[in-house]
């Protein structure tokens, strides 16, 4: 929604992804990046076309809203959980070297796509994990929210760079 004549303050590498420099993809459209300054739309069509070039378009869906994020099942350890818990919260999927692996499934996001002519489709799908982000890199949004302090919830992305290279 922001106007197409406008520019980015800066357009550093906190806003490129891995694997494909914005450089490199202004040199590919024949644009001479000199400034450091670059359009909503240049970021935009250089955040689809990364998209496309890593293949992860089964990964997005344009026009979804999230109405819910819901945890399927509760508590530290998994010694109270019935099998009736277990089976909700686990895939369990055979490999074509018919090994079978384990996907868990501990939330369930619901929402609705909105179509073309204006309906919505609604959805249900499930992940092992969920990440949520608002704020900026330097102010991190609270959102005063059941669950915001829980040891799982980070807040900078130091933080959350850190746990993931853990594998956490």
């Amino acid at each position: 929604s922001m106007e197409g004549s406008m520019l980015t303050i800066s357009f550093g590498d906190w806003m490129e992804l891995p694997g494909l420099t914005f450089k490199e993809w202004a040199a590919s459209k024949r644009r001479n990046t000199k400034s450091d300054r670059v359009t909503p739309e240049e970021i935009a069509c250089y955040y689809k076309h990364y998209v496309k070039v890593m293949g992860l378009q089964k990964n997005f869906r344009d026009n979804v809203y999230i109405t819910s994020v819901s945890r399927l099942y509760r508590g530290k350890d998994d010694e109270g959980r019935s099998q009736l818990d277990e089976d909700m919260s686990a895939q369990h999927l055979e490999g074509e070297d018919g090994q079978k692996s384990v996907i868990k499934r501990n939330w369930e996001i619901r929402g609705y796509q909105r179509a073309t002519d204006g309906s919505h489709v609604p959805f249900c799908l499930f992940a092992e994990n969920v990440a949520l982000a608002t704020g900026t890199f330097d102010s991190p949004a609270r959102l005063q929210v059941e669950g915001e302090d829980f040891p799982f919830v980070l807040h900078s992305m130091s933080d959350f760079g850190a746990a993931i290279s853990k594998g956490k």
